[in-house]
């Protein structure tokens, strides 16, 4: 038998790529699923197919054409991790959506597949996000292109809902809270934090890490003393609050997903995840 033995640098490599890997996966789908609802919606108001959105095909080289056009303002970071990362999450995508294709017609023998979704709320047991001002944002012409394409809105949306199937939780933070300008570190906040400056520097004890993990790492120090059971807004004695969000009930949320019942939430698996490494996704 063999086991691996990374070095620190190693470690973060592999999770650098595997984390780009399953961000490319993500994006497309919702870039797929965004394409297929527009033309749906379009068709249902009568417009005629020549003049319908533009399809966004799912083989591969669609996939990575359409990817190899946006990734530099979706993913600025995309030169630091290895092309066949992208590619492999371009090719998972691809073969998911064939398959349920091919199960939607017939072509693929077994139970009938659904239409493929993110895993985020299924994998982990919290998940956070922040409240931002979206509308506010998009008013700035070089962050409203990769903002509507990322839907932060919907993903949301399909986060409240989808954690209350598996029985996570989402939390959303306030809107006022200084994720970026604040150091994981020492707590110290910045008075001033442009969106040029991509690499967290702090003065006051030295730290220095990418702007957007050290906002994680502040986000899930938001909750990791927050009992996931209380009710209601809860507040963290980092003085910024954090509110559990409650799932729609089946039939209440929007889309098809909305038919699918919801899962009994484990409260024993929610109060052992209180004392575990929160897991976060941030809006930005």
């Amino acid at each position: 038998m063999f086991a691996l033995g990374p070095s620190d640098v190693q470690v973060a490599g592999l999770r650098r790529n595997t984390g780009a890997a399953r961000f490319v996966y993500n994006h497309m789908l919702r870039r797929v699923s965004a394409v297929k609802a527009q033309r749906a919606a379009e068709a249902s108001y009568g417009v005629a197919e020549a003049d319908l959105t533009p399809w966004q095909g799912w083989s591969l080289p669609d996939l990575r054409r359409t990817w190899n056009e946006i990734k530099t303002w979706v993913a600025p970071w995309w030169a630091h991790c290895s092309k066949e990362a992208f590619n492999t999450g371009l090719a998972n995508l691809s073969a998911a959506l064939g398959n349920w294709h091919a199960s939607r017609t017939g072509a693929r023998k077994g139970r009938r597949m659904g239409w493929p979704r993110t895993r985020l709320a299924q994998q982990f047991t919290t998940v956070v996000v922040e409240d931002l001002h979206v509308a506010g944002m998009v008013r700035n012409p070089r962050l409203a292109r990769a903002l509507i394409d990322a839907a932060p809105a919907t993903l949301r949306r399909h986060l409240g809902y989808k954690t209350g199937w598996y029985g996570s939780v989402l939390y959303v933070a306030d809107r006022w809270y200084p994720s970026s300008k604040t150091c994981s570190g020492c707590q110290t906040v910045k008075p001033k934090l442009s969106l040029a400056e991509r690499t967290f520097n702090c003065a006051t004890c030295g730290l220095s890490l990418d702007r957007d993990i050290n906002a994680a790492r502040n986000l899930a120090g938001l909750v990791r003393h927050v009992d996931l059971e209380l009710p209601g807004d809860a507040k963290t004695g980092r003085g910024a609050y954090v509110r559990p969000v409650r799932p729609a009930p089946a039939g209440r949320a929007a889309g098809r997903e909305a038919s699918r019942p919801v899962h009994p939430v484990n409260a024993a698996r929610q109060r052992t995840a209180a004392n575990r490494e929160s897991r976060l996704l941030t809006e930005r």
